[in-house]
């Protein structure tokens, strides 16, 4: 000891012992008691602290399953509510355990719950106190709360013929990860979410439906007529004497690209020689003069070039500008776009019925014309005025587009006729890709989300443009393969729908 003897400290010890008021012997009960309740507290508060854990993860539970419901009653939602928190605090130990009060704020999507119980205490109530109240507070904001409007645009070119692996062709793949999709957004927002299709490729469909909008600027129909006249033949016979006889040489293979498609042919040269046969009669004529007249329609089947005017072709900016519709002899654009809708049988039957072509029409690829009809479907002006106004927070509408395609554009932009012709060279590429981002910039000016997704793509440079269209670095996937491409599309309806605890 340091300041104290040996001596000194017995010397203590035998007069406490000889104490006869027991002063001393009380102070130290009370100081046992105050330990004991010290104890206790340390014992209970670890206990309260421990309910009061599994009380708020049924606070949030009930709260997400409550703003899960596509239903925005407050008795419905509060029935979910009761039923999840019942449910997750049947193992707590306490008593009076209950939703003390429930909450939806139907204009910001936020469902509230506040929760309460009580806890015995057990060596604290020697101090008298016999029980702990605790509460627990959680907020769920609903994503999807009847705001969301989606655009799909959606590659149809004659590239998506190609294989996908085992899950078959690239439109196949497509269709099955986009009807996925559809069906995520529309199980968890039901009614109240919409969504558009654009299917794109050198061109899109408006749907004939809307010859006579003033969105769309279309001539009517016409034909013409040739008659042609063939002159009579005479039959003569003439005394053939040789014949042509061909041989092949080494064999030789060619090929044709279509849309970044490579097709391979057989062109192996052929040499041919004139020989002598054993004379004989050859004839023919004998036809009269014949008159063949000849009728060729044309038609609108709902395609539209671009808009001419300064760039128009990039923007929504004046709406009542009309896009040229233009006439054919035969279909030379894709299936129709499907403007926003709550109808799912309506856009899986759209999506089953997507093809790359119509018989000898094998499209190339235009991404900005897809690109701006997803603009003009999520747009509260024409063309379709389904979409509701912009909200520059982008929550009341939330408005989405996804661009998804498999390859580099192919294709340009002509000034004088609207036309997209085949390009020429890397330069005429480069500026498909720019007037693809401009629109891009535009869509997100608006405070439209922008996911795109590149399926299969090896081009460097169509890459980082469509890594540069997305909203950010997560709203872009580089779906390498069909399994990616699925994943993909899931993970843009996971977002669009997914439920976060705001407190």
């Amino acid at each position: 000891m340091s300041q104290f003897s040996k001596d000194t400290f017995l010397r203590l010890a035998r007069r406490f012992g000889r104490q006869e008021s027991g002063a001393t012997l009380a102070l130290f009960a009370f100081a046992g008691v105050a330990l004991v309740c010290l104890a206790g507290a340390v014992i209970d508060y670890g206990r309260l602290a421990k309910e009061h854990t599994s009380l708020q993860a049924a606070t949030d539970s009930a709260a997400l399953a409550a703003a899960r419901l596509p239903s925005k009653d407050s008795a419905t939602m509060q029935a979910a509510a009761n039923k999840f928190f019942n449910a997750n605090v049947a193992g707590l130990n306490g008593h009076n355990i209950q939703i003390t009060k429930f909450g939806f704020e139907e204009s910001t999507g936020t469902v509230s719950v506040e929760a309460s119980g009580a806890l015995d205490t057990s060596l604290m109530s020697i101090a008298g106190i016999k029980t702990m109240a605790y509460t627990s507070r959680s907020a769920a904001v609903k994503e999807v709360t009847g705001t969301v409007e989606m655009a799909l645009v959606l590659d149809n070119t004659w590239s998506m013929s190609e294989s996908a692996g085992a899950g078959g062709s690239k439109i196949t793949v497509l269709k099955s990860a986009a009807k996925n999709l559809i069906n995520t957004i529309l199980t968890q927002g039901g009614t109240n979410v919409k969504i558009g299709i654009v299917p794109f490729a050198d061109y899109v469909n408006v749907g004939v439906g809307n010859r006579k909008e003033s969105w769309v600027s279309v001539p009517d129909d016409y034909s013409t007529t040739k008659t042609t006249t063939t002159p009579a033949v005479p039959y003569t016979c003439t005394t053939v004497s040789t014949k042509q006889v061909c041989t092949k040489g080494a064999p030789k293979t060619c090929t044709s690209t279509t849309d970044g498609v490579v097709t391979t042919y057989d062109c192996t040269p052929q040499t041919c020689t004139t020989v002598p046969v054993t004379p004989y009669q050859s004839c023919s004529g004998g036809t009269p003069e014949k008159t063949t007249t000849t009728v060729t329609n044309y038609k609108w089947y709902g395609c539209v070039r671009s808009r001419k005017t300064g760039e128009l072709r990039l923007n929504d900016s004046e709406p009542t500008s009309p896009y040229p519709g233009f006439l054919g002899t035969s279909q030379q654009c894709l299936n129709p776009i499907v403007p926003l809708t709550s109808d799912k049988t309506v856009l899986t039957s759209a999506i089953d019925n997507l093809i790359i072509n119509i018989g000898g029409y094998k499209p190339s690829t235009y991404i900005p014309g897809g690109l701006i009809w997803g603009v003009n479907v999520l747009s509260p002006t024409a063309p379709f005025a389904e979409g509701k106004t912009y909200d520059p927070a982008n929550k009341m509408p939330r408005k989405a587009l996804v661009l998804m395609t498999d390859g580099a554009n192919t294709l340009y932009f002509r000034n004088s006729d609207g036309t997209h012709q085949a390009v020429r060279n890397n330069g005429d590429v480069t500026t498909t890709n720019l007037d693809t981002s401009k629109i891009c910039e535009y869509a997100k000016s608006k405070k439209i989300e922008v996911f795109t997704v590149a399926f299969a793509v090896t081009d460097v440079a169509a890459k980082t443009m469509l890594q540069g269209c997305a909203s950010n670095s997560a709203n872009y996937y580089d779906a390498t393969d069909s399994a990616a491409l699925s994943a993909a599309f899931q993970s843009i309806g996971q977002s669009l729908t997914s439920l976060r605890l705001s407190q």
